[in-house]
Parts: structure tokens; sequence; C-alpha cells
């Protein structure tokens, strides 16, 4: 036989070859990325950390579970549910969407081995879409109906004094801003049994703050690069698309928002409407697209010249169609490499913020808040009140780093920049 003629598998390799699974591009990427060890250990920080701020108030909390409390002057008792009872609109809208976020992965996870990988992509999707309608309506409902319940009686009290029995108590009994009676003088104390990093200067467990934390600097990471990836890809894919005077104009736009220094506009208003967690965050999408939008524009610019583009334009599809369904898959890729950055510069400026005093409104807890309570190293400075906020910056930025890191390789393997 000619050397130079193709080698066919032999039959023996046959059987084994049809029944592998087929990879998509992104099931290569992500097998690629998530080799290292550093990228699994940061992978499997951030979801412990995403859990965590979904979770916390079943995690650090004062209200117990259910309780027995013995109704005054009678023999009867009542079971109640206190930590249920109080949970707000925003801790059962965060459980509703972290709830789709699972169902989506897992769906993901059981279908991973059918073997048509257009049926499989065109069922991900449906799910999604339903997925984020059912959350959408659900997050209506409880915006809606659900109305927050201020509960300040103190359970912990009732339980030493006997008049309520039968408590089951979160694993740390302590919230966010509960504090220590001040008669037994525990205002900035080190660590001790009962508060493993010690209390802050209101006498709050430093513990139960740092956990609490965790959902502001994630909740402030997610929301604003999601509204900055949405603006980003949108304008972009359009700019990239139409080019011409339309690419002159947008350009000149992004230019002038990339203008804008950040910092100062949320100082701007801060100072006008107050500390407000919420716009902050809208604050941070609405200036931190125009890196999206460039990376989504080269990108069309370079697939609008391609055939498969060609082909769907003469085939009269929808212009929506066109870059959305045919060519924004296509010209992703680099968006979501430097979505991870995004989420760290996110982290970074809220804690930021919060060090500086305009962060999130007392008494919500916050990193940045924690290490300017912790005093200036030059007077007094109380370390076991910064350490732990020291770290989970430290740790969350470095995770969103080397998981970015680990994409643009992945995706890039040549080094090339994107």
């Amino acid at each position: 036989m000619n050397s130079l003629e193709p080698s066919l598998p032999s039959e023996t390799m046959m059987p084994r070859l049809l029944s592998q699974r087929p990879r998509s591009y992104w099931d290569n990427v992500l097998a690629s990325a998530v080799r290292p060890w550093a990228v699994k250990i940061s992978v499997a920080y951030l979801v412990a950390l995403s859990l965590l701020a979904v979770l916390i108030p079943f995690i650090a909390n004062s209200r117990p579970y259910t309780v027995v409390v013995s109704a005054h002057n009678s023999m009867q008792a009542k079971r109640l549910y206190p930590l249920f009872r109080s949970l707000t609109r925003l801790d059962l809208i965060v459980l509703v969407w972290a709830g789709v976020v699972v169902w989506c992965v897992l769906h993901q996870w059981l279908t991973r081995k059918e073997s048509d990988l257009v049926r499989r992509r065109q069922r991900r999707w449906r799910v999604m879409i339903l997925a984020a309608f059912a959350a959408i309506a659900l997050t209506t409902l409880i915006g809606i109906f659900r109305h927050n319940v201020l509960d300040v009686t103190n359970y912990t009290r009732l339980v030493a004094e006997g008049k309520a029995h039968g408590a089951i108590f979160a694993p740390i009994k302590w919230g966010y801003a509960d504090m220590e009676p001040l008669r037994r003088d525990l205002i900035n104390k080190m660590p001790m049994p009962g508060h493993p990093l010690g209390t802050d200067g209101q006498g709050r467990d430093v513990l139960a703050r740092l956990l609490w934390s965790a959902r502001v600097a994630m909740s402030v990471g997610f929301v604003s690069q999601i509204i900055a990836l949405v603006i980003g890809v949108f304008c972009g894919a359009v700019d990239g698309y139409f080019s011409g005077i339309v690419d002159l104009l947008f350009m000149r736009f992004v230019e002038a928002v990339e203008a804008i220094p950040t910092l100062i506009l949320i100082l701007i208003f801060v100072a006008t409407f107050g500390r407000n967690i919420m716009a902050i965050m809208v604050i941070l999408g609405v200036t931190g697209w125009t890196g999206y939008a460039r990376f989504v524009r080269a990108e069309f610019l370079r697939l609008r010249s391609l055939d498969y583009v060609a082909a769907a334009r003469a085939a009269g599809l929808p212009l929506w169609r066109v870059l959305f369904r045919y060519m924004l898959p296509n010209g992703i890729t680099p968006v979501l490499v430097s979505a991870s950055f995004g989420f760290a510069g996110a982290v970074t400026i809220e804690s930021g913020l919060s060090f500086l005093g305009v962060g999130v409104r007392p008494p919500t807890a916050s990193w940045g808040q924690m290490l300017n309570e912790a005093g200036n190293p030059a007077t007094v400075f109380r370390w076991w009140e910064a350490i732990g906020p020291g770290l989970a910056i430290f740790l969350t930025v470095m995770a969103f780093n080397v998981i970015g890191q680990a994409l643009r390789d992945a995706i890039d393997p040549h080094g090339e920049a994107l």
C-alpha cells in the first residue's frame, strides 16, 4: 500500500469511535481550561462562594429554623419557624435565580450523552429560555406579594430564660447586624470561643459579617457584568454588522462613554441620592460595556464577510436571526474571556467604594467596609478584623483571573491576542 494514502481506522476501532459522544467546540475548550489544578481549585472556590452567597441566611442567622415558644400566662405552646418567616424579598429572589441556574446545569449534565449534537443544543436553549421566563415571572410575583417581616424577638434569650425550647439554630448563631449585649463588654475582642474571628467595634461577630459579605461581592460582580454584557454584545453586534456611518458614529459614542470616570460618577450619585448598592451595580454596568462592544464589533467585522453569513442573508432570514443565531455564537468567544476579568474588577471596585464609605449602607456587611472598620495600621489596627476580608478579596480576584487566563489559553493556544 502506498505510504501517502490516508490510513483508515481498523475494524476493531470502529465500534469504539462510533460510541464516542460528539464533542462541541465549547466542550473541548472547557475540558482544556479546567485541566490545571489551579483552575480546578479556583472553580471550586467560586462555586462554594456562590453557594454561600445564596444560602447565607441558613448558615449565619440569629433566628432559629424552628422553635417552640410558650404563650404568656398559658400552658399552651406554639411552634414557630422564625428563619423562614423572616426571609426577605431579596433572599427569595436569589433562591429563585439560583434554582434556575442549578436546573439548567443539571439538565446540561443529564443530556450530555445524547448523540445528536444539534438536537442537544436546541433542547439546551429551549430549557434556558423557559427557565429564564419562569424566574422572571416568580421574581415579579415575589416583588408584588411578598412583604418583608421585621422580627425583633431575641430567640437566644428566650431559650436561655426557659420561655422557649426545641430551638434549632443555624450553624453560626449570628447575623450580620446582631450585636452582643453591651454589659458583656465584647467590643473589639480578639478570637474567642463563640466568636472564632472575634468581634468588631459594635460587638458584632466578624465571621458572620465576613460570610454575609460574600453576597454583596458576588451580587455586584454578576449583576454589573450581566448588564455590561447585554449592552456591549447588542451594540457591538449591530455596529460590526452594518459598519460604515453606523460604525463611525457608534465608535465616537463609545469613546465618549469611556471618557466618563466611573468612580467620580458613583461619588456624585452617592452625594446626591445617598448610598444604594443597586444603583452602583447599574452604574458599573452601563459604564463598563464598551470593552465588550469593541470585542464583538471586531469579531462581527470579520464574520460578516464569511460564506455562511452571506448564505443566511441570501436565504432571506431576519436580521436578528442572522446576528444572534448564526454570527453571535462564533463571535462571543473573546467576550467571555474578558468577562471573567470584569467580574474581578467589579469586586475590587465595590470593595474600594465600601472602604471609602460610599458603598453599601450600614449595617449591611461588605469586605471593604470591614477593612475600614479594622482601623488604621498607623494608629489602632485590629488584625483579626482585617485578615478575613483582605484574604477573601485576594482569593476572589485571583480565582477570577486564573479562570480568565485559562480560558484565554484554551481558546487561543498559540498565544495570539484576542
